[in-house]
């Protein structure tokens, strides 16, 4: 059962109340030649970073520009197999001021403009580095290449996260998974022990295109930089304590990464349920609507979703590109009214920490 208010079509908007889309923006402050790896420095009057990012690198055909076009342009997966190789910086922006930029593949760091651009760009208490990994490829190369740009980006900042996406996971069995995880995961801290390198802030995760997996990492490296994330986290925590519920996320619609839950662990299954339920309500128009940047309450979803087993669903909208998903226990779910007050006055914090 679905049951769901009603609501209005219209644009999304980014943090700056502009309307916007996910597709991928061109950084068109660089410059390329057919061929050779892009020009990443920036120089006077390029367009500078923004100061909230997360930075894509890897090796050519890593899949990293396959994982940001699933997550924001929408692209199905076995749509991305033909893609070109990645030459010029893309820029992704998010809600809160996030940007993702995409980098172009590195063959070889010493060959390439990487070793020779303005550090930093991994300057910066919130800047987020990801790195991804073919785990079918040549992986040795790979650790070289990004032992390199670790190297670089610690010479500026020695705390930046360092998040290794170990790719293309689909096909491989449980076991081999892991052994492939555990393998690389003693590999890197092995050499930055070595090296004297940070590897305080370092995360590893196994990832795919066909599955939630994309979209939980990604969650993972942005809730490190969304604005006052501890408030948020407290109020969720409240929200599920006051609500009698299990689980809370706060995401993004478009892209269903979220950006904030309270503080109990998240099941990877859980997570990938919850996305598929919004999935669900999109497909049914349900959460269409123009939020035109006031707080009238009138114009947000509240969608109710009755399972077959002891849960119930609780989708409130929070504004146009923001919505809280809530799961809990069928008997305290009854309780449509608490929560639908209780969400209200959820929704209007939240609003207030992230304007």
């Amino acid at each position: 059962m679905i049951s769901s208010g009603n609501g209005r079509g219209g644009a999304r908007r980014n943090s700056t109340g502009l309307s916007y889309a996910h597709d991928g923006l061109v950084d068109t402050g660089l410059s390329t030649e057919a061929g050779s790896a892009a020009d990443i420095t920036q120089s006077k009057g390029e367009e500078a970073l923004a100061e909230r990012r997360i930075l894509f690198m890897g090796m050519p055909r890593s899949g990293k520009t396959s994982i940001l076009d699933v997550i924001f342009d929408g692209t199905q997966p076995y749509d991305t197999l033909g893609m070109l190789p990645t030459v010029q910086r893309i820029m992704y922006p998010m809600v809160t001021g996030i940007s993702v930029y995409d980098f172009p593949g590195v063959d070889d760091y010493a060959e390439t403009q990487y070793s020779t651009f303005s550090a930093s760009v991994y300057g910066g208490e919130y800047t987020s580095l990801v790195y991804v990994i073919d785990s079918q490829g040549d992986i040795q190369t790979s650790l070289s290449t990004m032992y390199s740009i670790i190297r670089t980006a610690q010479s500026v900042n020695v705390d930046i996260p360092i998040n290794i996406f170990i790719n293309k996971v689909d096909g491989l069995s449980e076991e081999l998974k892991q052994d492939i995880q555990q393998d690389i995961q003693n590999r890197v801290m092995k050499t930055m022990t070595y090296e004297s390198l940070n590897s305080t802030y370092v995360q590893f995760f196994l990832t795919t295109i066909f599955d939630e997996t994309i979209r939980e990492a990604l969650s993972r490296v942005v809730r490190r930089l969304v604005p006052r994330y501890t408030t948020l986290e407290t109020i969720l925590n409240s929200f599920c304590s006051k609500s009698s519920l299990d689980k809370v996320f706060l995401f993004d619609i478009s892209t269903k990464v979220y950006l904030a839950t309270d503080s109990s662990p998240t099941d990877p299954l859980l997570y990938m349920f919850s996305c598929h339920t919004l999935e669900i309500i999109e497909d049914m128009g349900s959460m269409c609507t123009a939020y035109a940047g006031s707080e009238d309450e009138a114009g947000l979803q509240k969608t109710v979703v009755g399972m077959a087993g002891n849960t119930k669903i609780f989708v409130y909208q929070v504004n146009s590109y923001l919505t809280l998903l809530c799961l809990g226990s069928l008997p305290i779910a009854r309780q449509d009214s608490l929560l639908e007050f209780n969400g209200s006055k959820i929704a209007q914090a939240i609003r207030k920490i992230l304007r």
